[in-house]
């Protein structure tokens, strides 16, 4: 989690000047929090949020407060499923759509960026949707968005267990709702075939 209202990001440790500046918080009014990769003295790498997808940079340990949090994700792409996991414990399955084969979920290694609570909970996203770190590998753009992948309700749940989205993952409302109230920012995604 960023220290500060900026978070300079260095291509390698030790750089002079830094390739990209994150804000905190947020555009979303979230709280910046990023995926550690590994750590060395003084320097912490890091996943991005931003493309390309598998983005990585190092922050200074200074500029940045760790956390522990026992949470993961895993998205089984073929299975349509969505496995929670607490220290390394299986908690809860979820059965999932995702994205279909014109508009496929990116695979790799993400993490939750943010949670907006939606203004029409019977809307096309539910009543919750997390951010994450993930692309769409052929979206630039989808409605006024970015292309960022999602996680969220919706309001086709016929389409659950299939390949029907446009890359984001969706889960009954009710499943998105257990994942509002369990999942914090920065839990690690593994999106896998």
């Amino acid at each position: 989690m960023a220290r500060n209202h900026e978070l300079t990001i260095y291509r390698r440790p030790g750089a002079g000047k830094g390739v990209l500046t994150l804000t905190s918080p947020t555009v979303a009014h979230a709280s910046l929090v990023l995926l550690v990769k590994q750590w060395r003295a003084g320097w912490v790498q890091t996943y991005l949020p931003s493309r390309p997808n598998g983005s990585l940079g190092w922050v200074r340990t200074g500029a940045v407060r760790l956390l522990k949090d026992p949470w993961k994700v895993v998205v089984r792409l073929q299975a349509h499923r969505l496995v929670v996991s607490r220290a390394d414990q299986v908690i809860r399955t979820f059965p999932i759509a995702v994205g279909k084969r014109s508009t496929p979920t990116p695979a790799g290694h993400f993490f939750i960026t943010e949670l907006l609570k939606q203004p029409d909970p019977g809307g096309a996203y539910g009543p919750y949707a997390f951010g994450t770190s993930a692309y769409s590998d052929v979206l630039m753009h989808f409605g006024t968005g970015n292309g960022q992948i999602g996680i969220h309700g919706t309001d086709q749940p016929w389409v659950i267990g299939s390949s029907a989205s446009h890359g984001c993952i969706r889960l009954y409302n009710r499943d998105i709702v257990w994942l509002s109230q369990h999942i914090p920012l920065g839990t690690p995604v593994r999106i896998s075939a």
